[in-house]
């Protein structure tokens, strides 16, 4: 038995290993990100706020990119960065700030890319200024605990909408 499970897990090792060397890479350079319009925490450190969201939007991003095809890698240079909804300063006992999501807080981000084949030629480029107007009411996911689900969202509808053959 303890055998069996030992080669279940290499099996599993070895085919997430090939899904890993078949994906395509992505690189994303966040550009002044001191002037972007919204990363703001609401009670966090402002610069690890904005490592976590930068992390979790890489993380994103390297995930759809694993669609476009393997010797391929995508370049993704932000801009500006609105996320939904708006920090305000809440009066109360404990006196702190709060992001409030309404549908007037749109999702935004302002970037260009470049998706380069394996001699490193673009393939296709362009810039983008892509926002949610409908967000609030659109999301399939509006109850959903996962961060920045609404900027997630954003970037998934651009994968499809900017690579429709591999999405």
């Amino acid at each position: 038995m303890k055998k069996m499970i030992t080669l279940c897990f290499i099996a599993a090792s070895a085919v997430s290993i090939s899904q890993q060397a078949s994906a395509a890479q992505s690189k994303v350079e966040w550009f002044e990100p001191e002037h972007y319009v919204d990363v703001r925490a609401a009670n966090q450190n402002r610069i690890s706020y904005r490592k976590q969201v930068f992390r979790a939007f890489e993380k994103h991003i390297a995930k759809r990119a694993e669609k476009l095809p393997s010797d391929h890698t995508l370049v993704m240079k932000f801009t500006d960065v609105d996320l939904a909804g708006d920090v305000r300063y809440m009066v109360g006992p404990n006196n702190s700030d709060i992001r409030v999501i309404k549908d007037i807080y749109i999702p935004r981000l302002k970037f260009e890319y470049k998706l380069l084949d394996s001699n490193d030629k673009v393939v296709k480029e362009a810039s983008e200024n892509i926002k949610d107007m409908g967000f609030f009411s659109n999301s399939t996911k509006r109850r959903n605990s996962d961060s920045f689900h609404y900027e997630k969202e954003l970037l998934d509808d651009w994968f499809k909408d900017a690579f429709p053959e591999y999405f």
